[in-house]
């Protein structure tokens, strides 16, 4: 962990409030295991923090490694992405622009977030009958061979790197285990899914298996290696939007089916909000009902929930202080309460996950951390 944590701080390009970080108690000291950590899609490990302070003070190890060039200030440059062919992209992306409807598209373009559906249908418009064999390639949801033909990604970096954080900690004491939000949830799953021999269970808030509303997807394809950036998210940070070309694909890699067949062999938690914006939660219902079936009754537990709209819980729903959609989740302190429960019992109360007051039987959730320990 060391060599990973230390080499980050010193980089010109190093993010604020990204960097990874470990929190671990002195060596003989009885723990319930050590708990890998992954925030979410462009997030820092600020977003998961509470949590991570938490189980540590509860009793675990923790180790909060950033996703993969998430520690890194120029997306561009260091997340993973999905964009053309090097031996087509220059050609393409010049005829492409050549249309000026399309290039306004690109060039008005803001952010995903609340991105009119007519809006990125009339940019595929503009190629649909010119290119039909690159239209093919944008409404390709499998990633299939006509994908393939335009496009190459390094989205499995996510993967790699995830890996490699877990063989830093493979001599710490205790079993291992997974936790993660959005696409820090995909990570976790993924690791948990390869490593069935080193991961004992798995917790996930809103995993990013599918970006919701697959027309913003094609937009990202189409745009991404034209220009268009993420403007909204980070005004100081814009990034492409080939950026969650690549996170989508990594959510497809983690719904492959022999990585449903080993998640059905182990204890999963897995908590969703009907108002998501960012990961599509009826893919995540089917993924649940798959993973269920494959275990079958006499399997092992796996529990899961779905936050109502009324209930009014965000995306990112782990950090108390993170509004999106205009709210947070009022249930954060049970849902910290659950997960610990998880990771040490194995067993979780769902209805708890839907009621502000905390257990008593269970340890106390702060009402505010002001200041949180972070180990490097």
């Amino acid at each position: 962990m060391d060599k990973f944590v230390q080499k980050c701080p010193g980089h010109p390009d190093k993010r604020e409030y990204a960097l990874p970080y470990y929190l671990l108690h002195n060596e003989g000291d009885s723990v319930y295991g050590t708990v890998i950590i992954f925030h979410g899609f462009s997030a820092t490990t600020t977003q998961m923090s509470l949590l991570a302070q938490y189980l540590y003070e509860n009793g675990f190890n923790v180790y909060q490694p950033a996703l993969c060039g998430h520690y890194f200030n120029k997306p561009d440059q260091y997340w993973p992405k999905a964009d053309f062919k090097d031996d087509i992209k220059k050609d393409l992306v010049k005829k492409l622009l050549n249309d000026p409807k399309l290039k306004a598209y690109v060039d008005n373009f803001i952010s995903i977030s609340g991105l009119p559906t007519d809006y990125a249908i009339g940019a595929l418009n503009c190629i649909e009958k010119e290119y039909p064999e690159l239209h093919e390639a944008i409404c390709d949801e499998e990633y299939s061979t006509a994908f393939s033909k335009f496009y190459k990604s390094n989205h499995i970096d996510y993967f790699h790197e995830a890996e490699q954080r877990l063989k830093e900690v493979e001599s710490l004491p205790g079993p291992l285990m997974t936790v993660g939000l959005s696409m820090g949830g995909a990570a976790a799953l993924s690791i948990a899914a390869t490593h069935p021999d080193k991961v004992a269970r798995t917790a996930v808030f809103a995993p990013l298996l599918k970006i919701v509303n697959e027309k913003n997807v094609q937009f990202s394809k189409l745009t991404g290696p034209l220009g268009a950036k993420e403007k909204g998210w980070y005004p100081d940070m814009p990034f492409s939007l080939s950026l969650m070309v690549a996170v989508d694909i990594y959510g497809h890699f983690v719904r492959q089916k022999k990585h449903l067949d080993t998640l059905a062999k182990m204890p999963t938690l897995i908590v969703q909000t009907e108002i998501d914006d960012s990961a599509d939660h009826t893919v995540g219902l089917r993924i649940i009902k798959e993973i269920e079936e494959r275990s079958g009754p006499h399997g092992p537990p796996h529990f899961s929930t779905l936050y109502t709209a009324a209930e009014r819980v965000p995306h990112p729903m782990v950090h108390p202080l993170e509004v999106s959609q205009g709210s947070i989740n009022q249930f954060w302190q049970s849902l910290y309460q659950e997960t610990f429960r998880f990771l040490t019992e194995g067993t979780v109360d769902i209805n708890h996950l839907h009621d502000k007051n905390q257990d008593l039987a269970l340890p106390r959730v702060k009402d505010f951390v002001a200041n949180v320990t972070v180990s490097s």
